[in-house]
């Protein structure tokens, strides 16, 4: 009897994995285009897997030249793209090679080609001690779990935790490119009037068209968050701070400009929003400082009045506002 052959697991899928494997960060990449790729077509990271009749070939001098240019960079961005957690350069590069190592394993033991998405799972959730009960989950459920797991469920608009884990990772990304960017808190006026006046299901409704409303109004690359209750977090890469004025004082136009509740009797104040601005590095160069500036900046534009925005205050400058 001829005995049942057996695949033995690549020495390299068990042993000398990365140290780092949950560092809470997200990633803003340089390339809008690139990041596209990666967020809607598996293709893209199948190529990277060594998959490259799945991409058109004449894309393929395209993403060869990204693999040049970005270095070990790039399979930070692609290891983003599958876990949404940010892995530095060195072991990035490492994780990515016992993949893809991993992925070759499970197509032959399975008998069939293996995504890159459900190899990468898999080997975290085989690796990583704390998710060892990690089940494969069918490509085509993983974008909407990871979805699930970012977004705020009234609103749709990004959780408070996603908003942290991007913010921290602006703050890494723009020290390394010495990049600016700008960050808005931003509150809603007479809302709990509003809530008294019509009633908490009406507040609801208002939260969804006010979460539409800026999903609509700020740019792909920005960050819009629900920073929780009626406050809001937003996130604006390689934005300075002359720019971060002129942006505010856009919403505030489109905001006061759309008509939100209706139709409904005027019986509460109408909505408006007060919004605090900060900017890296000027305002702050860590995270903690710059949504401290910017609750503070807050802080004033409610108390002078509602309806305005104002910059955080730094040491020995006098405050702006309108």
């Amino acid at each position: 009897m001829t005995p049942k052959k057996t695949v033995a697991k690549p020495r390299d899928a068990l042993e000398d994995k990365p140290k780092h494997f949950t560092q809470p960060f997200s990633l803003q990449p340089e390339e809008k285009d690139f990041i596209r790729w990666m967020s809607k077509d598996v293709a893209v990271l199948d190529y990277y897997a060594g998959q490259t009749e799945k991409v058109p070939r004449e894309l393929w001098i395209t993403l060869e030249t990204l693999r040049m240019n970005k270095g070990k960079d790039l399979y930070v961005e692609l290891l983003y793209a599958l876990t949404h957690r940010y892995f530095p350069p060195e072991d990035a590069k490492k994780l990515w090679d016992l993949v893809v190592t991993h992925k070759k394993f499970l197509s032959k033991k399975l008998g069939r080609e293996v995504g890159i998405k459900v190899a990468v799972l898999d080997y975290i959730g085989e690796q990583s001690g704390h998710l060892k009960d990690l089940q494969l989950f069918p490509e085509e459920d993983i974008d909407s779990l990871l979805l699930f797991a970012n977004e705020d469920g009234l609103t749709g608009l990004y959780n408070h935790r996603y908003f942290q884990e991007r913010l921290h990772y602006e703050v890494q990304r723009c020290k390394r490119y010495r990049r600016p960017f700008s960050l808005f808190l931003l509150d809603l006026d007479n809302f709990k009037a509003y809530n008294d006046s019509y009633g908490h299901l009406k507040g609801d409704v208002l939260l969804r068209e006010i979460g539409t409303f800026f999903k609509s109004t700020c740019r792909e690359a920005d960050v819009v968050a629900r920073y929780g209750g009626d406050e809001f977090a937003f996130i604006l890469p390689e934005t300075n701070g002359q720019q971060a004025v002129a942006a505010v004082r856009r919403l505030h136009k489109a905001f006061r400009a759309f008509r939100f509740g209706n139709p409904l009797p005027q019986v509460a104040p109408p909505i408006t929003i007060s919004v605090g601005v900060s900017t890296f590095p000027k305002d702050g160069g860590e995270a903690e400082s710059l949504v401290q500036g910017a609750d503070q900046a807050l802080y004033r534009a409610k108390r002078g009045g509602r309806n305005r925005f104002c910059l955080a205050q730094r040491p020995g400058h006098k405050p702006k506002g309108k």
